[in-house]
């Protein structure tokens, strides 16, 4: 199994502190085909079944919780939607096939669009893991149904997975999504939560092994998250995404000393906490 160069884009440069743990977990070769087999009992799944092709910056804005992948014959694409998320991820999935097949037929470059012979393309297929407890979630969703009306001429239909337990390891993660938010709720941004968490997913038997290996990764993810999140309660990331503030890159400067100053982190560690853009890191640094 090999990643192919066609996949990437400009926005993967620095990922450090922008994975999930949805991302970190599915990218790992074993548990994507682990995946895979939990979405196709009646095959055979193994890791040279599976090649990467996921793209940044197109499903979720942060973090960027979305996998692609080809397996065989089939596309498949998957986006984690946390407690809150609108119908626009039907919009930004159909975004998501046309920029991947786009590459594809790119990177195939015998295949030819303007040719008399047709192009051959994996089936695609979409799902929206919600780690959410709204109990009304539909079990599938359909971009002619809600943007377009029955008389529409094009579709694209996303199955939406939403059950939590340990029979596999899609409903683990759910699981581990709910623990996750039970015990924030309880311990706060914390070393005890990131503690807490380990410690009941492991008695639960809930990604224990995923866990294990990757125990330091993990807490670094949490903690990441955690800083991020009070960063965008105490500094405002709106405002500074939006891009119409006058003082904006003031404002962002002034953030990043703050950040440097009270955690001790190194600019860049400040502007990934702020996801400030690649044209501002340039403005800021040079002032910095």
């Amino acid at each position: 199994m090999a990643d192919v160069d066609w996949r990437q884009d400009k926005g993967k440069a620095n990922r450090k502190g922008k994975d999930s743990i949805f991302i970190d977990l599915f990218h790992q070769p074993k548990y994507a085909a682990e995946m895979v087999q939990t979405l196709h009992p009646e095959q055979e799944v193994t890791e040279q079944d599976i090649t990467f092709v996921s793209l940044r910056s197109i499903l979720m804005v942060r973090p960027y919780n979305d996998l692609g992948l080809l397996f065989r014959e089939k596309l498949l694409i998957c986006s984690e939607a946390q407690s809150t998320w609108s119908l626009n991820v039907l919009v930004r999935m159909f975004m998501y096939l046309a920029e991947t097949y786009h590459r594809y037929i790119q990177h195939h470059r015998e295949m030819n669009l303007y040719g008399t012979k047709k192009v051959s393309l994996p089936m695609p297929e979409c799902y929206i893991i919600y780690t959410g407890k709204d109990k009304n979630c539909p079990e599938e969703l359909s971009l002619a149904k809600e943007f377009f009306g029955k008389d529409a001429v094009l579709d694209l239909k996303v199955k939406v997975l939403t059950t939590a337990g340990t029979d596999n390891i899609i409903q683990q993660y759910v699981r581990f999504c709910h623990i996750f938010d039970e015990q924030v709720k309880i311990y706060g941004r914390t070393r005890q939560t990131i503690e807490e968490i380990i410690r009941i997913c492991h008695n639960e038997h809930v990604l224990s092994r995923y866990l294990e290996e990757r125990k330091k990764e993990v807490e670094d993810i949490m903690s990441m998250l955690f800083s991020q999140e009070e960063v965008t309660e105490r500094y405002g990331y709106e405002r500074y995404t939006e891009g119409r503030d006058e003082g904006r890159k003031e404002s962002i400067l002034k953030s990043v000393r703050a950040l440097m100053k009270k955690r001790g982190w190194d600019m860049n560690e400040a502007m990934d906490a702020l996801d400030v853009s690649p044209e501002d890191r340039a403005l800021i640094s040079a002032q910095l």
